[in-house]
């Protein structure tokens, strides 16, 4: 049975929540007349905060707070003034649980939330009107009587406080201990990831990555390495293939590097239309070398006509990224390359994204320089990085000296690698090769899925009335960038699925990205179906939230 998820209640709760109040307290204890329509209102519904357990959509349990100034309690005490010694205090009501649903661990996660509410909002005292057959449990919670049980339709209240100053002195350890369980209970089972990364794992790759450890100077361990370096050179567009330990960045400043050591002074061009096209504006700034940018708004592909007017003035190398994580643009790399060709200029790609799902363009007469990592289409998980570049390259330019760690040349001309590979690493990596791009058909088949789960992607966006940033002609396969509705990461969250929100630059945009990346085939098996209701409920509240306000 899928677990319990506790948080506030929402707009669309509501109904679910008045109808538990009706089952409670009119059905079950009495203490209002039945409805027909089977809903109980409270009278405080506009002030009140609700707190929920939800299972499968469905409220099974609730708990309100409010700060009054009127408080229900009031009409129960035997003298209304004993209320001016609180200085701050929270009315607690509405406790009620589904009977299939009366277990410590949804009575604990609803008293948590409003106890959490309560300490965070700096309120003194909570107080409650207690069911008088219930006294010795509240009282084992630390609420005290003020007073005698008053009759209400068929049930007896009693109104009782609870220091919560007095509470955490006594009872630190307790509340700690109870917090632990609760957020350990209430995180549920892990999300998928719908992030640009970690990534969805195979369970063979998980396998191959829990391998024993080997040497990464054994002849096993080379040989592996090697014929790792061939399955990625087919997918590089028959690029020679460097294999080290590091993600994107490095990979890109091992690009910048060689870059520098290549052309020295003479001048360049950095494309940028998002995020990573500025980020390699920064990288290529630190690294030394001397370019223009030449910059597009976030969500728009290059333009070949700006590409053309700039690539005649003549820059001896580019730079730009094949698939701008950032906003879901697939670039047009194949034309950049063509563009290159006609006036002799060296293309460096980051393929960081799109390597694994669409196909790099082949250099033909054109000097490539490109980099990539393991733990994003790949489908494996990060640690490895590679600089893949055409083998004139040197010959053709030739370089200046290198570090080992930038030094392109001497890993590729190395048999094994140059520094340390975890074998753990290296072996998910082959295990991922192997499951996805085995031969030119199954690489074929891979890019179709990718390209295929993308649409879909898009096409559930659009549907749910939620704005995809690229359009769908410059639209990458495997990570969609959107205009973020209020509450959809919670409400992903709690279907199952994480997805990117987070980082800086799409909380300044205000957007949301989804990355099918790894694990997902095409997506018809239905289990992204759960997500996709996420999102349509999450526009849904917004749009209802405009139309009441």
């Amino acid at each position: 049975m899928p677990n319990v998820v506790f948080r506030e209640a929402r707009i669309p709760d509501f109904e679910q929540i008045h109808a538990l109040n009706h089952r409670v307290f009119a059905e079950e204890i009495g203490q209002h007349h039945t409805a027909p329509d089977g809903l109980l209102v409270d009278r405080f519904h506009a002030q009140n905060r609700y707190f929920v357990a939800v299972r499968e959509g469905v409220v099974v349990g609730m708990i309100s707070g409010h700060a009054g100034p009127m408080f229900s309690v009031t009409r129960r005490l035997p003298d209304a003034s004993l209320l001016d010694g609180f200085p701050k205090p929270l009315e607690v009501r509405l406790l009620a649980i589904d009977p299939g649903e009366r277990d410590r661990t949804v009575l604990a996660g609803l008293l948590w939330q409003i106890y959490d509410y309560a300490v965070s909002g700096g309120f003194s005292h909570l107080l409650i009107s207690g069911i008088e057959e219930r006294e010795r449990m509240y009282g084992k919670l630390g609420f005290r009587a003020l007073g005698p049980g008053v009759a209400e339709g068929a049930a007896k209240f009693i109104p009782m406080a609870l220091s919560l100053s007095e509470q955490m002195r006594a009872n630190r350890v307790r509340v700690q201990l109870h917090e632990r369980r609760w957020r350990r209970h209430n995180a549920g089972p892990e999300a998928i990831s719908l992030m640009p990364g970690p990534v969805r794992i195979h369970p063979r790759i998980e396998r191959a990555f829990h391998a024993s450890a080997v040497s990464h100077r054994s002849d096993g361990f080379v040989e592996r390495f090697e014929a790792v370096r061939e399955r990625l050179r087919g997918l590089a567009g028959g690029l020679d293939v460097a294999i080290f330990p590091g993600g994107g960045t490095l990979a890109n400043d091992v690009v910048a590097a060689n870059l520098k050591a290549a052309f020295a002074e003479r001048q360049g061009l950095v494309l940028a239309n998002g995020e990573f096209g500025e980020r390699l504006v920064r990288q290529a700034s630190a690294a030394g070398l001397r370019f223009d940018a030449l910059r597009w708004a976030w969500g728009k592909a290059w333009s070949i006509d700006a590409m053309r007017d700039a690539m005649a003035r003549g820059p001896a190398w580019v730079w730009g990224v094949h698939v701008e994580t950032s906003t879901g643009v697939l670039n047009d790399a194949e034309a950049l390359v063509y563009l290159a060709q006609a006036t002799g200029a060296a293309v460096a790609l980051d393929c960081v994204s799109s390597l694994g799902a669409v196909a790099i363009p082949e250099a033909g007469l054109t000097p490539m320089l490109t980099s990539g990592v393991s733990g994003k289409s790949l489908g494996s998980y990060a640690g490895l990085a590679f600089a893949m570049r055409s083998g004139d390259w040197s010959a053709r330019f030739g370089r200046a000296p290198l570090c080992p760690t930038f030094d392109v040349d001497r890993m590729i001309e190395a048999r094994g690698p140059m520094s340390t590979v975890p074998s753990s690493s290296l072996g998910a990596l082959e295990a991922a090769l192997e499951q996805y791009y085995g031969c030119e058909y199954a690489m074929a088949r891979r890019f179709e899925q990718y390209a295929a789960l993308g649409k879909r992607v898009r096409r559930e966006l659009r549907a749910a009335g939620i704005k995809p940033i690229a359009g769908e002609a410059n639209a990458a396969p495997n990570v969609t960038s959107f205009e973020l509705p209020p509450g959809s990461p919670e409400l992903c969250r709690e279907a199952g699925f994480q997805i990117a929100h987070a980082s800086c630059y799409l909380q300044a945009q205000g957007w949301g990205q989804i990355a099918t990346m790894g694990d997902f085939g095409d997506g018809t098996d239905g289990s992204l179906d759960a997500l996709f209701g996420a999102l349509r409920a999450a526009e849904r509240i917004v749009t209802e939230h405009s139309l009441v306000g």
